[in-house]
């Protein structure tokens, strides 16, 4: 029988507490949530990005 690694089962363990938490959000929900969840990983790890300005001729 085929037994799982570590690492594996850990990642279905996350990835199913992460559908938990979400299955109930609309799409609009979830977006605002990853932004919101980006904005303080940036916050906290000091990370910010240049803005480009892009032009459309």
């Amino acid at each position: 029988m085929y037994e799982e690694p570590e690492a594996m089962r850990e990642i279905h363990e996350i990835r199913e507490r992460l559908y938990e938490e979400e299955k109930h959000l609309s799409r609009k929900e979830k977006v605002a949530k990853i932004r919101k969840e980006a904005e303080e990983f940036k916050k906290k790890h000091g990370i910010s990005f240049r803005k480009h300005q892009v032009s459309v001729n």
